[in-house]
């Protein structure tokens, strides 16, 4: 017998699993209440559409990113390496252990709606300027953005090639790489 109430922690939690596991279109209003134990009706007490669900489910997963990834850049009590390291290592577990929500969700939606686009964007150009910012320790301005560039598309395309081969090879050599290349920029900044 489904419950009469659920926390929007949960359901957005619920969602965000069913999105991934799924994809947006290929999930259901019905599928993400059954998940929750609610009835489909009940489930618009919360959200009064899917896309409201799913704009609330893309701001969630952002900021569990700023909480949990994105603020390690500006963690000045570590070395800029070890900040990059450990911001790319929690990434590599939250995007590995149920997918990429926003690339996903991104790849999917993007062109259709809108609203999704924009948050997306949001997403990634926070991303992007945190390991700007860790950079542009050991190297100028443009260079420090175009090497954040760089590393986010790299690791997403790691990330993706992972899932789809189902190896961690993808992951562990982008990651070598930015390890690599950030400690070439380091020396280089020494001599």
């Amino acid at each position: 017998m489904p419950k009469q109430k659920v926390s929007l922690d949960d359901i957005l939690k619920h969602s965000l699993k069913l999105f991934r596991q799924k994809s947006y279109h290929n999930t259901s209003i019905a599928d993400i209440a059954a998940a929750c134990g609610l009835l489909k009706g009940s489930l618009y007490h919360y959200f009064p559409s899917k896309e409201a669900l799913m704009s609330a489910v893309i701001k969630y997963a952002h900021e569990y990113f700023q909480k949990e990834v994105f603020s390690i850049a500006y963690d000045v009590t570590m070395s800029p390496q070890q900040r990059m390291e450990k911001m790319f290592k929690k990434s590599e577990r939250a995007l590995l252990s149920e997918g990429n929500i926003m690339g996903n969700i991104g790849v999917e939606t993007a062109r259709a709606i809108p609203e999704f686009a924009e948050h997306i964007r949001a997403f990634y150009t926070e991303w992007i300027n945190a390991v700007a910012f860790v950079f542009k320790e050991i190297t100028n301005e443009d260079d420090a953005m175009k090497l954040a560039e760089q590393t986010v598309a790299e690791f997403e395309g790691a990330v993706m090639m992972s899932r789809i081969f189902k190896d961690t090879k993808y992951i562990k050599n982008a990651y070598e790489r930015l390890v690599n290349r950030f400690a070439a920029f380091t020396l280089a900044e020494l001599k």
